[in-house]
């Protein structure tokens, strides 16, 4: 498949949003204009999935072809998962100036998956806001200082950046219980039979909308083993 870079800028200047294609080789092709961002992302989303349109940025490949793919999928495809909590978030223009990165910087609290993570970890999604200019594109996840979260990843880009295995299935939520203290993963999960922790006899279905945070890394780690 020939891959499409698809990337939605909201210029204010002009008060409207420019859809942008370029080829595998970071040449532009077309352009289209609209003045409502819910339709510019209608409009991205319909050429993803009928069109089969890469939205990726020239340098990374976001596979959108998973769009469908489980949450037990995306981390038997994971080369490590991680809990962690994100520390810092800064948004910047390329060295080109064609394109802004967020680079979001996690703390490593626990290794679900994997060989054991460096500390820190930091993200390069693209997409993000640097002044008036705003780029976005479908399924990259926008994640807050301070907020905790599973993290699915891949191998590392040309960059050298840690990359999310799957755009959409790659970052669990994690809320705390102001009451309790207590972790919940509120992101509903596909595939994965969720267990109390050290138990045998599953407590739930494959989805819940929230689930134990220690019941969670426990029954992932079970069905990620198997």
């Amino acid at each position: 498949m020939k891959q499409i870079c698809g990337i939605l800028i909201n210029n204010k200047l002009y008060k409207n949003y420019e859809l942008y294609f370029y080829n595998n080789k970071g040449g532009k092709n077309n352009k289209m204009l609209f003045s409502n961002k819910k339709i510019a992302n209608f409009v991205a989303n319909i050429l993803i999935i009928s069109l089969g349109v890469l939205f990726v940025n020239c340098s990374e490949t976001y596979a959108t072809r998973e769009l469908r793919e489980t949450t037990l999928d995306t981390a038997k495809r994971s080369e490590n998962i991680v809990l962690a909590r994100c520390i810092s978030s800064e948004s910047k223009w390329n060295d080109e100036g064609s394109l802004i990165f967020t680079y979001v910087t996690f703390q490593i609290e626990d290794t679900i998956k994997g060989e054991d993570a460096e500390d820190e970890i930091t993200l390069r999604l693209i997409g993000g806001q640097v002044g008036d200019q705003i780029l976005s594109a479908p399924d990259i996840p926008n994640i807050n200082e301070d907020e905790e979260v599973i993290l699915f990843l891949g191998p590392k880009n040309k960059a050298g950046y840690p990359t999310l295995t799957n755009m959409k299935n790659g970052v669990l939520r994690i809320y705390t219980d102001d009451v309790t203290g207590q972790g919940n993963v509120i992101t509903p999960t596909t595939g994965i039979p969720i267990y109390k922790e050290n138990s045998s006899k599953a407590i739930s279905g494959t989805q819940d909308s929230k689930i134990l945070l220690e019941d969670f890394i426990y029954s992932l780690k079970e069905a990620t083993n198997k």
